[in-house]
């Protein structure tokens, strides 16, 4: 009884935490509101466990339209953000807008330099992110200009780790998987993926792709587990060095360094 008293007197507290964030008015009007420093990484995961339920978190996945236009590890400054707003629809809890709050504010610590804000209305015009509780967990690549959509599903993508990565979509950077040197450390299974679904895999040359620097990391943040999109139960990533590969939930030195390099920040 003790435990679940003190887990709701947490969640209770990130609830009136909100009245402390800054705030400040655009050009027209819009009042945007900074991220809200994250309470602890413990209460996160208390409120995790809370929304998923049980529930399996789903695969996370780009329209292959974006894809082909924009490509991935986006190198044009165009597709960059100065100001990351984004409106988060009406139709999400409270506890799901604090998770999606949690995820921009570690993303603000790593990006100093880019402007990150929630929004209080739709606006009607400007660059911006707009977050809808959609039926999968997916995003643009890169900003796109005016209003984007960015799908989070109520229970199936609600961690911290997941909506960072779509954030991380929308900030420029695609999968991991996709990178040219992805051949010498894993061998994609396109066999065992769901029809449909193969540009998730697909491979982009150097001229396509910006790696900045850094060294394939088969844990990343914005890597596919080993059985991503299998439409058998078997696996379409395997790692040639017989490691395990996908994301940890949460940001690898090698994210951070790659969005730093990005946006030289």
């Amino acid at each position: 009884m003790r435990s679940i008293r003190s887990f709701i007197v947490c969640l209770f507290f990130i609830t009136i935490k909100h009245a402390s964030c800054q705030s400040s008015e655009s050009s027209d009007g819009l009042v945007i509101s900074s991220p809200i420093p994250e309470r602890s990484r413990h209460i996160t995961i208390l409120l995790e466990a809370k929304l998923q339920n049980g529930t399996r978190l789903l695969d996370c996945t780009t329209n292959e339209q974006e894809q082909v236009e924009v490509l991935a590890g986006i190198i044009p400054s165009r597709f960059r953000w100065e100001n990351f707003s984004v409106f988060i629809e009406p139709s999400f809890g409270t506890d799901e807008r604090t998770l999606i709050n949690t995820a921009m504010d570690r993303l603000s610590k790593v990006l100093p330099c880019v402007k990150f804000g929630i929004l209080s209305i739709k606006p009607s015009s400007g660059d911006y992110i707009n977050i809808k509780n959609g039926t999968g967990c997916s995003s643009n690549i890169g900003k796109q200009g005016g209003a984007q959509n960015m799908s989070l599903h109520s229970r199936g993508c609600m961690s911290v780790g997941i909506i960072m990565h779509e954030m991380i979509h929308a900030l420029g950077f695609h999968h991991e998987q996709c990178r040219p040197d992805r051949d010498d450390f894993v061998v994609i299974e396109l066999e065992n993926v769901q029809p449909g679904l193969e540009h998730n895999f697909k491979k982009y040359s150097d001229s396509q792709v910006n790696t900045f620097g850094v060294a394939y990391d088969q844990k990343s943040i914005m890597h596919y587990d080993s059985k991503a999109f299998t439409k058998n139960g078997q696996p379409t990533i395997v790692a040639k060095n017989g490691g395990a590969v996908g994301s940890t939930g949460d940001l690898r030195k090698s994210d951070i360094t790659k969005l730093k390099n990005m946006y030289k920040c």
